[in-house]
């Protein structure tokens, strides 16, 4: 970290934001130090977003695109402008929680991570009565050892795929790690699983720290329940080809890479049978996905989850693949 970089770039991708940014950004204003760059890209939000982040932070860069684009080729906007030794993508209706940005400071220098993975919390976006979901206090972003720096990329996917938390908000990333031509897909929702399990690759050094960093708001409405045929397609895309790119593993990330492949495929074939019609065209394209994704064969994989003791999922598998 040098005086002339920034040690941390904070990237808000802006659309439609404009209830909740003012609480985002006065969760993050007394945590704030020179080092510390604040990059906004308003994709053509039709809303006084961009106004109100200029107001409250003259020293953010605020970054309009002329025309709406989606998240992801916001995010790559992002990814070009920002200027910081390490980055850290929020999402502008979400809040950080109180003394995390000393905190990740403190911790960037004592252990010198590529990527370093957090926790976060769930909190509904409206009155009590408007879920009947839990609130979640405590969410884990990775299941492994907290507070120690890992270079064992077995660890590192089994860690993150027994989870499956792919959420840019859980994760800052040293930016000299980001190959230039890994970016979000445009055009694409489960831009974010598309991109962090092919990010993990490339973050040798990896440190996790079992505390809620980030509140995330649950805001009306799911991607999983308004699940059309577009987005069906987007979600067993996302990881197509993935198995090729791995390196050589362990049995038990390969179990767990398969193991979420799986589940993502007997979802989304449970969503294409509830929508019938022109959906079930996918259903064949899906499973020919889960094939170049999963480092299992199907075969392999209820193996697997007899071997494991695992015996309904093994039977569910079997019979649903």
């Amino acid at each position: 970290m040098t005086a002339a970089t920034p040690w941390l770039s904070l990237l808000f991708p802006m659309y439609r934001v404009e209830p909740w940014v003012g609480a985002c950004i006065a969760s993050l204003k007394p945590q704030l130090d020179e080092g510390v760059e604040l990059v906004f890209v308003d994709d053509a939000s039709p809303d006084n977003s961009a106004a109100l982040v200029e107001q409250a932070l003259p020293q953010a860069r605020v970054i309009r695109l002329p025309s709406n684009q989606g998240v992801s080729a916001a995010r790559n906007r992002l990814l070009q402008e920002a200027r910081g030794d390490h980055l850290w993508f929020i999402d502008p209706d979400d809040l950080v929680e109180p003394g995390v940005i000393p905190r990740l400071k403190a911790l960037l220098q004592r252990h010198d991570p590529d990527l370093l993975t957090c926790d976060f919390r769930a909190f509904d976006d409206g009155p009590s009565t408007a879920s009947t979901k839990p609130r979640h206090r405590h969410i884990a972003s990775f299941d492994g050892p907290s507070g120690i720096v890992m270079d064992d990329v077995d660890l590192r996917l089994r860690g993150f795929f027994v989870h499956g938390q792919f959420h840019p908000w859980s994760k800052v990333v040293r930016r000299s790690c980001w190959p230039a031509d890994l970016r979000f897909p445009e055009g694409r929702v489960f831009e974010d699983m598309a991109l962090f399990p092919r990010l993990a690759l490339h973050t040798a050094r990896h440190l996790h720290v079992a505390e809620v960093w980030i509140a995330y708001r649950q805001r009306q409405g799911s991607l999983l329940s308004a699940l059309d045929v577009k987005r069906l397609d987007d979600w067993t895309l996302s990881l197509d080809g993935y198995a090729a790119e791995l390196p050589p593993l362990g049995d038990d990330a390969r179990f767990e890479i398969a193991h979420f492949c799986a589940r993502t495929l007997l979802r989304a074939k449970r969503r294409r049978l509830q929508l019938g019609g022109e959906a079930l065209a996918g259903l064949k394209t899906d499973a020919e996905r889960f094939d170049r994704s999963s480092p299992l064969t199907r075969r392999e994989l209820t193996a697997a989850y007899f071997r494991r003791g695992r015996w309904l999922r093994g039977l569910q598998w079997w019979l649903n693949a």
